[in-house]
């Protein structure tokens, strides 16, 4: 259960077949919890209860028993009001992190039902991704075990199905894997911009790590060298605006903000994180117990969303500053809205796409807190949302602005270089050939504004949240 194999459920489609290794892990935890469930029973949530607000019911071995047969008896399947989809791959990293508890060897399914599980990759179902944040995952979990509806259970196994936090998890997985690749597609459109606007190379001397104790600070100063190592370009004489300057510190921001995503993805996909979660003692003890706990709220990685989706934004931020100095060309030795001689008024259009952009990120990198609303109609037990989807939410529309502010900075820094008349580094120079021909199939220089402008926005699109993990590396020169 790790992020590599998560990359490749999610982006090359793979599907999963439990071993005898894993079948046999699973089946031993599931001999323990019926060993279990028949000496001491008693309350265990779920199985010898009634689910949710009537956690308090108790309920006999025939109503337990009959309760549990089937996911159709157990709860409303395809709950809430449901909304816009959740993209396919962040469904199948929630398939794959389904089975997190049952790998763990204290989950209650059953092989056959672990398999049942991994089986719905061949045809994951559609699950919402508004209006089903709760106290826990429920609602969607209803959505994404609906095709399960009808498979026989095990006492226990209902609640194993539809509780816990596997898409908070899985959430953890899309944001880690595609916004390392956006900071990936940042690192290279910034060190086009830096040719552009000829900025001296001492902004990014990699000499300055020694001095500032921070690893992504460095990691950040190394990537931007190997972009711009061999540069050919002409330096200012003065120092460059604040956008360029800092760059090696906001990437480094970002850096840090996916390396926490991916530490929090890697930690949920080996958690036990059921409710009730099933405690076994060590191998000859008799200390085993069912207990209630927050395995359904997965704060750290809806936390480090978060710091994902600010990092982005600020990213954003700069790409839009960058793009206005180069329209400008005051400073940089560019023409006014880098026109060439019969060119027409358009090239500010690409500063003005990023108005509403901009815009919507800011607003969506608010931080995603407790007090997110949550009305418990009855039996006192959900008083806490659980913050997984609302910011995951909110990580989406930043993913849509971020692609749409580097398409503008990227045509941008591709008009301002016609200017420039030195080749661009060695690493940049697929990129650069890429939109040169981009802007080049314009019917009109200034009309790189429209067609090839959005052609590059879904490109960055696709790069980041469709392509395979090979693919992407041999896009970006990894």
């Amino acid at each position: 259960m790790t992020l590599a194999n998560a990359e490749r459920v999610a982006f090359a489609r793979s599907d999963i077949e439990l071993g005898a290794e894993a079948n046999a892990i699973i089946a031993q935890g599931r001999v323990r919890f019926e060993a279990y469930m028949e000496k001491k029973g008693g309350y265990v949530y779920g199985s010898t209860t009634a689910p949710g607000s009537r956690a308090t019911v108790m309920l006999n071995e025939q109503e337990s028993r009959l309760q549990g047969a089937t996911l159709r008896n157990f709860v409303a399947l395809r709950a809430g009001p449901g909304g816009e989809l959740l993209p396919e791959r962040c469904v199948r990293l929630a398939v794959f992190c389904r089975l997190s508890n049952a790998m763990t060897g204290s989950g209650k399914l059953r092989p056959g039902t672990a398999q049942a599980v991994a089986n719905l990759l061949r045809a994951v179902p559609p699950v919402p991704m508004q209006a089903v944040a709760c106290s826990g995952e429920v609602l969607p979990l209803t959505w994404l075990m609906a095709p399960l509806a009808d498979f026989p259970l095990g006492l226990g196994e209902a609640m194993s199905l539809i509780n816990g936090s596997p898409f908070t998890t899985a959430m953890a997985c899309d944001v880690a894997l595609t916004a390392g690749r956006r900071v990936r597609l940042a690192e290279q459109i910034f060190a086009l911009s830096v040719e552009a606007a000829e900025c001296p190379e001492g902004h990014f001397d990699r000499r300055l790590a020694d001095r500032w104790l921070d690893l992504f600070y460095r990691k950040s100063l190394e990537r931007l060298h190997g972009l711009l190592g061999d540069s050919r370009r002409k330096q200012l004489e003065h120092q460059s605006p604040t956008s360029w300057r800092v760059l090696p510190n906001v990437l480094g921001n970002a850096l840090r903000a996916v390396a926490e995503a991916s530490h929090s993805a890697e930690i949920g996909l080996q958690s036990l994180k059921d409710n009730p979660t099933f405690l076994r003692d060590d191998p000859g003890g008799d200390e085993d117990a069912v207990v209630s706990s927050g395995g359904y709220h997965d704060h750290r990685a809806a936390k480090a969303i978060d710091q994902v989706n600010s990092a982005l934004t600020d990213l954003c931020v700069l790409a839009s500053r960058q793009v206005a100095h180069l329209l400008d060309g005051a400073g940089l030795g560019l023409p006014p809205l880098l026109a060439r001689a019969g060119d027409d008024v358009g090239a500010e259009y690409l500063s003005w796409g990023m108005t509403e952009p901009l815009a919507s990120a800011r607003r969506a990198a608010e931080a995603t807190t407790l007090d997110a609303g949550l009305h418990d109609p009855a039996g006192n037990q959900s008083d806490i949302a659980s913050l997984g989807f609302i910011a995951y939410g909110k990580h989406r529309e930043i993913a849509r602005s971020f692609d749409a502010c580097f398409a503008s900075l990227a045509i941008t820094a591709a008009l301002a270089h016609e200017f420039r008349h030195v080749p661009l580094p060695s690493a940049l120079r697929p990129l650069g050939e890429r939109l040169a021909k981009a802007t080049r199939s314009a019917a009109r220089r200034v009309d790189v504004v429209g067609q090839p402008l959005r052609d590059f926005q879904a490109l960055l699109c696709a790069c980041a949240d469709e392509m395979t993990g090979a693919d992407f590396a041999a896009f970006a020169g990894l």
